[in-house]
């Protein structure tokens, strides 16, 4: 089953949401750069929604 994009963006900020607490409680700094990372990728995510991505046409 699909979530309409209205439950999709709700989905990424949630996560969004937990990868920051998570990066807060980390004790190891690399950990909680990637934590870090992921919150960023899930706000775009959650911001943008499912909307499709063009892709560039191939040369060659």
């Amino acid at each position: 089953m699909e979530q309409s994009n209205g439950q999709d963006r709700a989905y990424y900020a949630q996560r969004a949401a937990e990868e920051l607490e998570l990066a807060l409680a980390a004790t190891d700094a690399d950990a909680a750069e990637a934590h870090r990372k992921l919150q960023r990728a899930y706000l775009e995510r959650a911001s943008i929604g499912d909307r499709a991505v063009p892709l560039q046409d191939e040369i060659g």
